[in-house]
């Protein structure tokens, strides 16, 4: 179980509301990749398979710019950096303790203060951002004809990326699954949906 009186400093708002568009433009991306499939294999193709494709693409680009303003922010935010790369000084604390409290079922607290949550989340960030990063390099490589040939260079980030979803879809899942996991003993980790709740 949590220990909310453990719990880090409660996110800023600004944060939240990031939190809210960024879960919703992943879930998106995620989701609709799973019915563009058919597209590439060239089978059974219909307009709402094309359709999820161009909003699949749009997405991507919005979900590029949202991380844009999150690594902004991670970059002005101290305690907010502390927390996805807790590498050093408490947070790095945080991280043993949390491991060692795992070893007696103790589940770590909410908040921003690094640890083990702190770390998941920045790799998790990294590897989204990687994903982010060879969608819009695709997104600029699709030839005006159509998909790519397989000859071309925008299979190379292509592979890439496809490669990462896989990486995406665990991270996903995980997440959600912590989230809801740790809600059942301390319900304020879900302030970070509610951008208006205070701690």
């Amino acid at each position: 179980m949590s220990n909310p009186q453990n719990a880090g400093r409660e996110w800023p708002m600004g944060f939240k509301f990031l939190h809210v568009l960024f879960a919703l433009l992943i879930t998106m991306q995620l989701f609709s990749e799973l019915y563009m499939k058919k597209i590439w294999k060239k089978r059974g193709q219909d307009h709402f398979q094309h359709l999820l494709f161009h909003a699949h693409m749009w997405a991507g680009m919005a979900t590029v710019v949202v991380l844009g303003i999150f690594w902004y922010w991670v970059y002005k935010n101290g305690d907010v950096r502390s927390h996805f790369f807790p590498y050093s000084g408490a947070p790095l604390q945080g991280l043993c303790d949390d491991i060692a409290g795992l070893t007696k079922k103790k589940l770590p607290p909410h908040g921003v203060r690094g640890g083990l949550p702190g770390l998941v989340h920045g790799l998790g960030m990294l590897v989204v951002t990687s994903m982010a990063v060879t969608g819009f390099f695709m997104f600029f490589l699709i030839p005006p004809f159509g998909v790519a040939k397989p000859e071309h260079i925008y299979q190379i980030p292509k592979k890439i990326h496809d490669f990462l979803s896989t990486l995406v879809w665990i991270y996903w899942w995980g997440h959600i699954s912590m989230a809801l996991l740790h809600a059942r003993t301390n319900r304020g980790i879900l302030r970070i949906f509610n951008p208006m709740a205070k701690a």
